[in-house]
């Protein structure tokens, strides 16, 4: 099991604000060079909208963590729910408004790999395939050790969450 702290996120400067990059595969690829198979980041929003960059080929999954999102896509408005990570293909045309100061969530991965993400509370994993990530919603215990909000953590097989996470299904 691996602690990431939000001091141990890699920041980049956007237009719209600031990225933080929690997890990449492989280590040695780049949100630039488009050569990852996944990455995962949450990213705290000072503009208020937003035009997503294109990523042909990968899917998305995105939610709100702090502050209101709303996307929108092919003219029509998708308010997004805090607790239902929204899906989407990363060719498409997505626009965004947002509070000012809102954080999100984001997965980037390869459309043909099988990640899952879902939001979930105070549960246990008998067994996990591959690893997964935990994005901490609120202070919680992961196998009993205590995580802050806002950090993550990286681990193989079984495990027992209590309170709120993100959690991200790594093939």
């Amino acid at each position: 099991m691996k602690i990431i702290h939000q001091s141990d996120y890699k920041t980049n400067t956007w237009k719209g604000g600031i990225t933080r990059e929690l997890y990449i595969n492989p280590e040695s690829s780049s949100l630039n060079a488009r050569d990852f198979d996944i990455r995962i980041s949450s990213a705290i929003i000072d503009s208020t909208e937003s035009v997503f960059s294109d990523f042909t080929g990968y899917q998305r999954y995105i939610l709100p963590v702090k502050g209101s999102l709303t996307l929108f896509r092919n003219g029509k408005a998708y308010r997004l729910s805090p607790n239902a990570p929204f899906r989407f293909s990363g060719d498409e045309a997505i626009k965004s408004e947002n509070s000012k100061g809102a954080i999100d969530f984001n997965v980037i991965f390869r459309a043909e790999l099988p990640v899952s993400v879902k939001v979930t509370s105070d549960e246990h994993y008998e067994s996990s395939t591959g690893r997964t990530l935990l994005f901490a919603l609120e202070p919680v215990t992961v196998n009993g050790k205590p995580i802050e909000c806002h950090d993550a953590v990286l681990l193989s097989g079984a495990f027992a969450v209590k309170g709120r996470v993100v959690v991200v299904s790594i093939p």
